[in-house]
This record gives C-alpha cells, sequence and structure tokens, in this order.
C-alpha cells in the first residue's frame, strides 16, 4: 500500500508531467504573424469611448497623432464628470474628430460600452473603420497593420491586435505577465483553429460585415460587446482574427485596484460561458500544481514548474518583442497557487458588475 508521501510524489510527477507536456503543446503553436502592406488603404475612421478619461487622453491622442497613416476619429463621449470633455475640444477645434454625446437612455437597454456603440452607428461611413479605447496607446503602424490584414483577407470581418497593460510596479507588472499569459493561450488556440474570444480595444472591422449582422444594435445586449460582435461575425460566415505582430501590439491601462480588477475579470468570464474538458483540465491541473509541489519541497520539481510557465512566455515575448514580462515570473507563480479559488469565485458569482462607475446586475 503507498504511503502518503508516496501518493503525494506520484500526484506531483502526474501533474508536473502533464503540465509541462501541455506548456511545450502550446508553446510549440505561438506564431508571428507576417506583416503584409497594401499599395492604397482606403480612408479609415476611428472610434473611441471615453468616460471619465482624463488621466489618459493626451497619452491616447499622442500616440495617434505618430500612425503611419492619418486617420479621422469620432469620440463617444459617455457622460464624464472629470474634465473629459474640456480636453476633447481642442480635437473638435481641429476639424479631425467629432463628437457624439450618447444618451443616458441608451444604458436602459445597452450596457456599457455597448451603449456607446450604438450611439456611434450613424457615424459608421468608411469601409474600413477602426476601434480602440482612450487608455492605450499603439506603435507606428498600428492602424495600417490591422487595415492592411483586412484589405489583403476579404474572408475576414474584423481583426484584433494584442495589448499588455503598461509596467508601473508590482500590481500593474502581474497584470502585464498575467495578460501574457492569456495571450500566449489565445494565439495556441488561434493556430488550432479556434478563436475563443476578442478584444475591443484594438480592432479593425470591415464595414460590409457589420452591415451583414446589422451592427451593434442587432446584438443582444451584453457587457462583452467585443465578444458577441465576433461571435455573430462568425455565425454570419465570416472569419475573425488575432494579428500577433510587433507593428500591432498595444499598451493599456492596468486596473488601479485589487477591486476594479475582480471587477474587470468578472466581466470577462462572461466572454467564456461554456469551458471546453481540454481547457478545463489544463486550469484545474495549473491549480492544483502549485499545492502538490509545495508538499514536495523539492527544488528540482520547482524548478521544472518554473520552466514549464516560462517557455511559453519567452516566445511570446520573442514573437512579439515584449519588454518587461519575465521579471514578473514571481508573481505568476504566486497567482497560480490562488488561481482555482479566484477562478471558482468568478464563474460562482453573481453580484452586480461595476463599468465605469456604472452597476449591472446578471441575469
Amino acid at each position: 500500500m503507498l504511503s502518503e508521501f508516496s501518493f503525494i510524489s506520484l500526484l506531483g510527477l502526474f501533474l508536473l508531467g502533464s503540465y509541462g507536456i501541455m506548456q511545450l503543446y502550446i508553446t510549440l503553436l505561438i506564431r508571428r504573424h507576417s506583416r503584409e502592406k497594401v499599395s492604397a488603404l482606403p480612408p479609415l475612421r476611428l472610434f473611441v469611448p471615453v468616460r471619465n478619461e482624463a488621466e489618459e487622453i493626451r497619452g491616447f491622442l499622442e500616440s495617434i497623432s505618430t500612425q503611419s497613416i492619418s486617420l479621422q476619429g469620432v469620440w463617444g463621449e459617455d457622460g464624464s464628470t472629470d474634465e473629459t470633455p474640456a480636453l476633447l475640444e481642442p480635437t473638435l477645434a481641429s476639424g479631425e474628430w467629432q463628437l457624439c454625446q450618447v444618451s443616458p437612455s441608451l444604458h436602459d437597454r445597452y450596457p456599457g460600452k455597448h451603449a456607446v456603440l450604438v450611439a456611434l452607428e450613424n457615424k459608421v461611413d468608411t469601409p474600413i473603420f477602426l476601434l480602440a479605447d482612450a487608455d492605450m496607446r499603439f506603435p507606428q503602424r498600428w492602424a495600417e497593420g490591422l487595415a492592411s490584414w483586412l484589405m489583403l483577407h476579404p474572408e475576414f470581418g474584423g481583426v484584433c491586435a494584442p495589448s499588455l497593460p503598461r509596467d508601473r510596479g508590482l500590481w500593474s507588472g502581474f497584470q502585464r505577465i498575467e495578460w501574457a499569459a492569456t495571450l500566449y493561450l489565445i494565439a495556441a488556440t488561434q493556430t488550432r483553429g479556434q478563436i475563443v474570444t476578442a478584444i475591443g480595444n484594438s480592432m479593425a472591422v470591415r464595414r460590409s460585415a457589420w452591415e451583414s449582422i446589422g451592427g451593434w444594435r442587432s446584438l443582444p445586449p451584453s457587457l462583452v460587446e467585443d465578444y458577441t460582435f465576433m461571435r455573430a461575425l462568425l455565425l454570419r460566415g465570416w472569419r475573425f482574427a488575432w494579428l500577433f505582430h510587433p507593428a500591432v501590439v498595444g499598451e493599456t491601462r492596468a486596473e488601479p485596484t485589487l477591486r476594479r480588477w475582480i471587477h474587470q475579470r468578472r466581466r470577462w468570464r462572461l466572454a467564456v460561458p461554456h469551458i471546453p474538458p481540454l481547457a478545463a483540465y489544463y486550469w484545474i491541473v495549473q491549480s492544483l500544481l502549485p499545492w502538490t509541489l509545495l508538499m514536495q519541497s523539492s527544488l528540482t520539481f520547482f524548478l521544472i514548474w518554473t520552466a514549464a510557465e516560462a517557455l511559453p512566455l519567452l516566445v511570446l515575448r520573442r514573437v512579439l518583442c515584449l519588454s518587461h514580462i519575465l521579471r514578473y515570473i514571481p508573481l505568476l507563480l504566486l497567482y497560480r497557487m490562488l488561481e482555482g479559488v479566484v477562478l471558482s469565485g468568478l464563474l460562482l458569482s453573481h453580484q452586480p458588475i461595476d463599468w465605469r462607475g456604472r452597476n449591472y446586475r446578471l441575469s
């Protein structure tokens, strides 16, 4: 009969072996897209929802002003209570930007950013348009890269680009590596032909595809309107992709508090209504492994686990030319110990979700 120590040792070996194999497989699936250019792009319009973005507007405009192609933009002003409206005034005076005030009544039917996008619908007038959040920072060829992809791939209705929180300390650094660990899973599943989600803070859309689904107004009300939009495109026969190339990788604002982080993750979990069995097994192993290894007190096991966590991050770092990632490996390892509790809490919680100061109760 196996002793308790022997059983734990065998369990640790099994979990470590399983996780190592899965991480190696994921690593082998991470691919960089080639950057394709077209000789001429059609006019492009950029749509930016804004609500209390006074701290971020200047940095956003600076990154947009350095784009390799010219853009005309539309602000979707969603009832800001800070200095945001005043900071938008100079852009409106230039004639390159328009302002669309979002009616509060739209929030009676469409939650969060979905209401802003519905308000912006009558401004969609270019063959390809872009969506971005006001806390984003983009490289110079971001708009060109996303629009060129759609021009060269007519079967695609939309494309989005990866982004990471800006590194401004331990808390934001943790979110940066946490996002990176999610991005390599998205990259791997895309190589296998599966698009599991989308992100609306950095996206290009083909107008004909958008029209084919009836625009944002036709979508069911959703706090994850980017995921809902992607699903509608796929059901309509269009394709969708993430573009993994350093020319389009943006940076976003990290959530400033634990409470905001929890509400963001609770909102995001709405975009994963059904977890495939293989993904569920992966997360179970990922959650159990740290505690099993802790009981082992084995330096060798710990080093193998660390290598398994670092390997896909190393490849993603090279593919996207990222910085300030691997330094936060210790924070990711600590998070893995709590991940099972965190994921279970997110799945089971039915408390209202806060979005930009507005609360939405889940049905």
